[in-house]
């Protein structure tokens, strides 16, 4: 796992009532150089927060501020953690802060269980095309983590990082969801957070893989942007999981992605998993149009394809961020000028908020530099758009090679290796 310092781990009492979990926090604590721990009930959610940095005294915080606004330093404090699967054992969480990741951290310590094992994204249905602002295959996602070391510029998962381990549990449900779901052929792990990070001491890889094999036809699907993949080298079951990276150009990773490995890294830790059976997709996500964007985006397609062979690559623009968050957490004034003006001057009643902060022209201009770059160099390549408005799937109409109907991208519940034909 990453070698990590943070400022303070916790432990929920809970946790002592599982000695697999126990087990699997005694590993994770001698990486970690076996670090002072306190254990915690859920009533010290205050303290924990408090400890964490963002006690309720500071007035900086609020629900909307992104980790480039706040600017963390170093590691989050750590809270390990189960899962509460008995609602009626759960107890009622302090709900009274008004910045999510306290709020989160608040949830978690009176107890989740499937609401936190799964996100849920019901559009894998015709329905969906016409009452949707953007375009998504949709699906389950899995989650046993919250938080993240990587620090990234456009998102506030930093501060507090929740790991449950009680994985063997978490497990067992999944089975049971995948057996109740047959439809979907595809689940991501982990949105909420990296768990790749925290691996091979954390073992939801293989405990995952293992789940999946059990199924019939049904695959996991690793989501991440770190270079910690020795472990999935060698991992039993890997022909049943995909990988998937997420990639920042060279100057975005460096001035956006302060704690995640380079361009270059993620791109080597890609070749290793493709030369280890994989199947590998990339994903420019999120696409930060900073001055230099096009030929830096030009460079990272041709070193992606340089090293490793994506059976799909999928692109998105930073999105869901009003003007005012970008601003604060990126700048405008490090962006390309005249597409950060298009954002500024841009009418917020005529734009859908989940597409802000750049309107559709804006976004079409850079998503066809991209598309024609990895047109040139790899023209089979599928592209898909993510979580995109039907307005830039139809302005790009011409320069795709699949129909929002016809999805094949990295994480969508049907997207499974092989099935790069439904793209034609």
């Amino acid at each position: 796992m990453y070698t990590l310092k943070p400022p303070a781990v916790f432990v929920h009492k809970r946790v002592y009532r599982n000695a697999k979990a126990v087990k699997r926090l005694e590993r994770m604590l001698r990486a970690m150089g076996d670090p002072p721990v306190e254990e915690v009930e859920t009533a010290d959610t205050e303290m924990i927060v408090e400890r964490a940095g963002i006690g309720a005294d500071c007035p900086a915080w609020s629900d909307d501020l992104m980790n480039g606004f706040l600017k963390p330093q170093g590691d989050p404090a750590i809270v390990f953690n189960t899962f509460v699967w008995d609602e009626s054992q759960r107890e009622v969480p302090d709900r009274k802060y008004k910045y999510r990741i306290a709020n989160r951290l608040a949830s978690t310590m009176a107890g989740v269980g499937e609401d936190f094992a799964y996100s849920r994204r019901e559009v894998m249905d015709a329905e969906y095309h016409s009452n949707r602002s953007y375009v998504c295959q949709g699906g389950w996602g899995l989650h046993s983590l919250n938080g993240c070391v990587h620090r990234c510029a456009y998102c506030d998962q930093a501060f507090i990082m929740t790991l449950m381990l009680d994985l063997e549990d978490f497990a067992d449900h999944v089975s049971q969801t995948l057996a109740a779901r047959p439809h979907q052929k595809l689940y991501r792990y982990d949105m909420y957070s990296d768990s790749i990070c925290f691996e091979p001491e954390y073992g939801a890889s293989q405990i995952l893989a293992d789940t999946f094999a059990k199924s019939e036809d049904q695959y996991l699907l690793f989501y991440t942007k770190s270079n910690n993949v020795d472990h999935l080298l060698e991992l039993e079951h890997r022909e049943r999981c995909v990988f998937y990276m997420t990639l920042a150009t060279d100057h975005a990773a460096r001035e956006f992605e302060p704690g995640a490995p380079s361009l270059d890294q993620r791109i080597q830790a890609l070749r290793r998993c493709q030369d280890a059976g994989y199947t590998v997709r990339a994903g420019f996500s999120p696409i930060i149009p900073i001055r230099e964007w096009r030929e830096d985006a030009t460079v990272a397609i041709e070193k992606l394809f340089a090293g490793v062979a994506p059976d799909t690559v999928r692109l998105w623009t930073l999105s869901m961020t009003s003007v005012p968050q970008f601003d604060g957490a990126m700048g405008f004034d490090r962006m390309d000028p005249r597409l950060a003006d298009m954002a500024i001057r841009a009418n917020p009643a005529e734009m859908e908020s989940w597409n802000a902060p750049f309107p559709t022209e804006a976004r079409a201009e850079i998503y066809s530099h991209y598309i024609a770059e990895i047109a040139r160099i790899s023209p089979e390549t599928p592209v898909s758009l993510c979580s995109e408005s039907p307005e830039a799937w139809a302005v790009l109409k011409d320069r795709l090679k699949m129909k929002p109907d016809r999805l094949f991208c990295c994480c969508g519940g049907l997207s499974v290796p092989q099935g790069r034909s439904r793209a034609h």
